[in-house]
């Protein structure tokens, strides 16, 4: 059957179903993600700014910058959460494509971050942003997230003179399911928490890797929304005709939370932190520092279960789909 059409037939089916599923309005959902993980990263950045540089923590340029983001992802949330700005993105879906484009290069600048956080670990707060290796580490990831970026930009270049499949245009279905729940991306967050706990060269190059893998892997989403707000603002027949569904009851939510992965990362998450909280502020018993640390190594274990079992879909999913 694609032999019968042309590349532009093949194009516009590919980008009409990238609209409608990661490229939709709803991917924007998944900023409370991107919120949580900003003021989990601020007050350790807040304190590298205090204890190391000891400046105000709002003159630290890392921290104005994680602000700014953190401020994005609540404005993004409430945006899509509100009824009647939700109604206004659905009007103007061009401006809603420009957003999409920014929400995904400060979500993958902040996860990038976080595993720069995991470099620098060990290492003492005056030297974050000024050591040789901080200083190598932030080079190779945005020389990473850049390169990465031109090179999708010529490859969807070369893709749209020859036409995308009907296999490539197919799998943006199977993907719509991910976008929405956002389980991917709260299993990297959860990954990166065991980054958290290696120490020395181990610590750096896990985080040196998974950095580099993440901004590689998000910017070709990047070029594709950039190549898709382009066609939403010349061409109203690539605009999605949304439903406003009703609001769900919130013991529905609440039931349908509880089955997700995501949901018990980040029960994990704040566990760790209240743990290390509880240890740094009082004199913790014996007994009760073990038992912090079988919880911890039972977290861990449960994170590195739900990374493999992640890897384990993806696979499928991709055998599936062949």
């Amino acid at each position: 059957m694609e032999k019968n059409k042309s590349p532009e037939e093949m194009n516009k089916e590919y980008f009409k179903s990238f609209v409608v599923t990661r490229g939709s309005i709803s991917s924007l959902y998944i900023s409370w993600a991107g919120l949580v993980i900003t003021f989990l990263c601020l007050p350790i950045t807040w304190n590298v700014a205090i204890l190391g540089y000891g400046i105000n923590p709002l003159q630290s340029k890392v921290n104005i910058f994680i602000i700014f983001i953190a401020i994005f992802m609540l404005l993004t949330f409430l945006t899509v959460r509100l009824r009647f700005t939700r109604k206004f993105l659905f009007r103007h879906q061009g401006f809603a494509s420009i957003w999409l484009i920014f929400f995904s290069v400060l979500l993958t600048s902040i996860l990038m971050f976080m595993f720069y956080m995991i470099t620098q670990w060990d290492k003492p707060n005056e030297i974050w942003y000024e050591s040789e290796f901080s200083i190598i580490v932030l080079l190779l990831f945005g020389l990473t997230y850049l390169g990465s970026l031109f090179y999708n930009f010529y490859w969807l270049k070369k893709q749209l003179k020859i036409g995308f499949s009907e296999t490539r245009t197919t799998a943006n279905y199977f993907a719509r399911a991910k976008v929405y729940e956002s389980k991917s991306l709260w299993i990297i967050f959860g990954f990166s928490m065991i980054g958290a706990f290696l120490t020395g060269n181990l610590a750096r190059v896990f985080g040196l890797v998974f950095g580099m893998f993440l901004g590689a892997a998000f910017s070709r989403l990047t070029i594709e929304l950039a190549y898709s707000a382009f066609l939403l603002n010349t061409d109203k027949e690539y605009w999605v005709n949304y439903i406003d569904e009703p609001e769900k009851p919130w013991k529905e939510v609440l039931k349908k939370r509880l089955k997700k992965t995501s949901t018990y990362v980040i029960l994990g998450v704040l566990l760790i932190i209240a743990m290390v909280e509880i240890e740094d502020r009082y004199k913790v018993p014996k007994g009760l520092q073990i038992t912090f640390s079988y919880v911890l190594m039972a977290i861990l274990l449960f994170f590195v279960v739900a990374f493999i079992m992640w890897i384990i879909k993806k696979v499928r999913d991709k055998y599936d789909r062949k």
